[in-house]
């Protein structure tokens, strides 16, 4: 029995009563779910039939030769596939096929070619001034070579909070140095930029690196000095020991250096360069180096001021780099299609086109001398496009573009760029000698030394045709050979053999004329025709080889000279 007051009245209900009330109204909401529930599926399994295109209209996406009213509806049927399980939701289509589904020209087929095999290795570079914190941790816990940089500077330091949350990851705290584009140059991790790009932080490590080195000096000197003075009284190992503690103390106490510290560690440093390859927002999710889009810590190997160059290094390079070829921007011409790919103001892996504007430009540098024979182009140039590299259609770096004419500040359609003939020489010399440093540090032998410099490019041609007018003999192209200009004074080539002191013939300049002198034909049995083939031939070959040159004269003599490889002076 169930009783219920309200209002004064007292209402009775049996439980017979409430059981036959409750039970079917429980019934009757139980079935509306259930019947909602099943309407839900039956809808969702009807939606996946009805999108699902049949066999003969898949094949019409992939022949038709039109676009149908959005390529994105026929990538999303493409997709909708569900033949082979793995597969399902993917899209496999070449880029060729989807290129003929845009219905693009010749010319924008090559544009867009150009930029998906060059995007990959055109980099984002920022350098950061490390505050306190950052740079211990960075360090891995060990102690800065030298903190005095923090106590003479820390009044100008300001730490910048960085907007995006990746660089707040990525990035370590501390006062942004500047920013601007590279390219990579070498699969072992090595990247071409802007000297301009990273000179704040180059010019505060060598700040910390003199300073540094003047400090150790001054302990070297003391402790040869006082050991000097103690020889009188005998070589005591213990009492010469505590005296170069003492001395190594005293002055790391004035210093605020430690001396158990032996090298500069480029993390040590108080500024760091690093890149970054893409975004995820760059449209490129699928690439293996912009997936994670991180920063890259880089060592700043060396730098030529006078063409704004620097040469930077990735301390753990990833497998998969690749490197950009150097086109000859000595064979540019007024007019010609160039595509210029950098990050103005941040943006990654941005393409610009332009022209061949003007040649032979000369321009200031950073260190105030002029660049001579600067490639001037129309290609939008914007801040941040600094240090990346100007290509031609067939995707080579024949410049790097350094520095705009502008009265607000952005592209005003005259841009510059340092000729790509001058960078490649100049890069290329600087990565050959720190891969021998390397190499050495491995305790292996590296690359051969002849001490020996050829003429290539415009100076070759010149040779050659001075050569076909003085010479009786009828040279074919491949004949000629490589011309030797200048002999390093302990060059191999130097060295007596059999008693005799080797009589070797430079070509060189004298009041105005052409003096030819010896060419090698033939290194170690292989023909080389000009000065890089001869460049390309003694590359592969190694320190304390021993090697049989050919070398002509301008009468056409021929003799074989035997020299022993040396090792590359440092």
């Amino acid at each position: 029995m169930i009783s219920l007051r309200k209002r004064g009245t007292c209402l009775t209900f049996t439980v017979k009563q409430v059981k036959s009330t409750l039970i079917p109204l429980c019934l009757f909401w139980a079935s509306m779910i259930v019947s909602l529930l099943f309407f839900i599926l039956l809808s969702r399994a009807s939606a996946a039939v009805a999108f699902q295109p049949s066999a003969p209209f898949r094949h019409h996406l992939l022949t038709a030769s039109h676009r149908s009213k959005s390529i994105a509806s026929e990538l999303f049927a493409l997709a909708s596939e569900g033949d082979d399980d793995d597969a399902a939701g993917t899209v496999a289509m070449r880029a060729t096929d989807l290129d003929d589904s845009l219905g693009l020209t010749p010319d924008e087929r090559t544009v867009v070619n150009v930029y998906r095999v060059c995007k990959d290795s055109v980099v984002y570079v920022t350098s950061v001034r490390k505050s306190r914190d950052s740079s211990r941790s960075i360090g891995g816990g060990r102690r800065l070579r030298s903190n005095r940089w923090q106590q003479r500077d820390g009044s100008k330091a300001k730490e910048t909070e960085k907007e995006e949350p990746e660089q707040r990851q990525t990035l370590p705290k501390g006062m942004a140095l500047g920013s601007g584009s590279g390219f990579v140059v070498d699969s072992e991790g090595y990247i071409v930029t802007n000297y301009h790009v990273i000179q704040r932080a180059f010019e505060s490590n060598q700040d910390v690196i003199q300073y540094d080195n003047f400090w150790d000096g001054v302990a070297t000197n003391a402790t040869k000095r006082m050991k000097n003075s103690m020889t009188p009284l005998g070589r005591d190992t213990e009492i010469m020991k505590s005296i170069e503690n003492f001395i190594n103390g005293t002055i790391s106490s004035i210093s605020g250096r430690d001396f158990k510290e032996a090298d500069s560690v480029s993390s040590e440093l108080p500024a760091q360069v690093f890149v970054r390859f893409g975004t995820n927002g760059d449209g490129d999710a699928t690439s293996q180096l912009s997936s994670s889009a991180s920063y890259h810590p880089c060592e700043i190997v060396n730098v030529v001021k006078e063409l704004d160059v620097a040469v930077l290094k990735i301390s753990k390079a990833p497998p998969s780099l690749k490197a950009l070829i150097y086109g000859k921007s000595s064979d540019l011409l007024v007019g010609q299609s160039l595509l210029a790919i950098g990050n103005p103001f941040g943006l990654d892996r941005t393409l610009s086109s332009g022209l061949v504007s003007a040649l032979g430009r000369s321009i200031t540098g950073v260190v105030g001398n002029d660049i001579k024979n600067c490639i001037q182009t129309d290609a939008a140039i914007n801040p941040g496009n600094s240090g990346g590299p100007l290509l031609n259609l067939s995707g080579e770096v024949v410049g790097v573009n350094t520095m705009i004419i502008t009265t607000s500040g952005s592209n005003a359609g005259i841009g510059f760029a340092v000729p790509g003939d001058n960078v490649k020489e100049s890069t290329d010399s600087i990565i050959d000698l720190d891969k021998e440093r390397r190499l050495r540090n491995t305790n292996r032998k590296g690359r051969g030394w002849l001490g020996a410099d050829v003429a290539t490019g415009a100076l070759e041609e010149s040779f050659r045709r001075r050569l076909s007018v003085s010479s009786t003999m009828n040279y074919e192209e491949d004949e000629v050979g490589a011309f030797l200009t200048a002999l390093s004074i302990s060059s191999p080539l130097l060295e007596k053999q059999d008693g005799h002191k080797k009589n070797i013939e430079t070509t060189y300049f004298a009041n105005g004329n052409i003096r030819l002198g010896d060419r090698v034909v033939n290194v170690g049995g292989n023909p080389v025709a000009n000065g890089i083939e001869f460049v390309s031939e003694m590359k592969r070959r190694v320190e304390g080889e021993q090697l049989s040159l050919t070398v002509q004269n301008m009468n056409g003599e021929k003799r074989v000279e035997y020299v022993t490889l040396g090792r590359i002076p440092l």
